[in-house]
């Protein structure tokens, strides 16, 4: 026995799936892209349709023709970057005006992104003058591969939210990242810097890579925090290279790290919580707050320093169990006496035989 579907029913299934299938149409052929899955760091977003940076186009035209309209360009396409969460076409529009050798190469140009969000930053192989990302954060990857910075340059405060990339990159009067954060994989692997250069403070979360880094002046890592592996593998310090109170979490490596014009090694110290490092003879390290790069004396356990002045001494932890074996004597060596020949003399009490007298 078949059913009969009364007709207003089958009339307002029509009408609901017709309306549903214009309404597909319409958004596809609105310019919609889909939705693609980000990379760790970034966001689900959608595509950026072409005509968002036809003014952009039209106004880099004018700066090409007029050189004092350049300056005023870069910094409208910067802020043009703050909130775009898809912004390739905008980097390659840039890099296209800032990288030597293309044919509207734009020289001396400043960035100045202080406090912005920015996505998948990358200006590998540009060319650029001052530059300010203080309190910047790098969403997605972030790419300054073989940049040539010629003025002034900080990152003071900025947050790497993944892997960050300054692989040959060229700091020609040094560059402050004093309290800069790198969530992801960082590379400095063959950087140059002519200037002091600043990480105090700064916090790497994993891999760490310094290798063929060449500073040319003082660099610091004053409190800086090293999380995963690091290596300054075949690094060169020219000046001061300092490590007072910096932190490695996991293996860190110097081999082949010189520092000075004359090859010396470089000075620490550091510290190195439940790691291991290897580094080149003269660096000084300190594990948990207690030297390892010689044995403790009972002269740091008597309360008197070495010029004999009384020292603070510490309370013991509670049920703390005492040291497994006594401090070492902190007495110079010096030439022993000869020992007498004949027997020794016995005690009172004793016989010669060791038994009571």
């Amino acid at each position: 026995m078949s059913t009969i579907i009364p007709l207003p029913v089958l009339i307002t299934v029509s009408l609901v799936g017709g309306g549903i299938i214009a309404w597909v149409r319409s958004r596809r052929d609105s310019g919609w892209a889909e939705v693609v899955p980000a990379p760790p760091g970034s966001v689900l977003v959608l595509d950026e349709p072409e005509e968002d940076i036809g003014p952009l186009r039209e106004f880099a035209e004018r700066a090409q023709a007029d050189p004092v309209l350049r300056q005023a360009w870069v910094d409208e396409a910067v802020a043009l970057l703050r909130g775009h969460w898809y912004a390739a076409g905008l980097w390659r529009l840039l890099a296209s005006h800032l990288r030597p050798g293309s044919p509207g190469f734009w020289p001396g140009m400043d960035l100045r992104a202080e406090s912005q969000d920015l996505v998948d930053a990358d200006l590998r192989g540009c060319e650029v003058r001052d530059a300010v990302f203080r309190g910047t954060r790098f969403l997605g990857s972030t790419r300054f591969d073989d940049v040539a910075f010629t003025g002034s340059v900080t990152f003071e405060r900025s947050r790497f939210e993944y892997h960050a990339f300054f692989r040959g990159t060229r700091f020609r009067t040094g560059a402050d990242f004093a309290g800069a954060t790198f969530a992801g994989n960082t590379s400095f692997a063959g950087v140059t810097a002519g200037g002091v250069t600043g990480f105090d403070g700064a916090r790497f979360s994993a891999r760490t890579d310094f290798t063929g880094a060449e500073f040319a002046a003082d660099v610091s890592f004053l409190g800086a925090g090293f999380a995963g592996p690091t290596t300054f593998r075949d690094a060169r310090f020219a000046a001061g290279a300092r490590f007072p109170d910096a932190r490695f979490g996991s293996h860190v490596g110097f081999a082949g790290a010189r520092r000075g014009s004359s090859g010396s090694p470089g000075r620490g110290p550091a510290r190195t919580s439940g790691s291991s490092a290897t580094g080149p003879k003269g660096w000084t390290w300190r594990s948990r707050g207690r030297r390892s790069y010689g044995p403790r004396c009972a002269r740091a356990r008597t309360g008197r320093s070495r010029a004999g002045r009384p020292t603070r001494s510490r309370r013991p932890r509670s049920g703390s169990s005492p040291p497994a074996s006594p401090p070492l004597p902190c007495r110079r060596p010096g030439p022993r006496t000869p020992r007498p020949p004949g027997p020794r003399p016995v005690p009172a009490g004793r016989s010669a035989a060791g038994g009571a007298g």
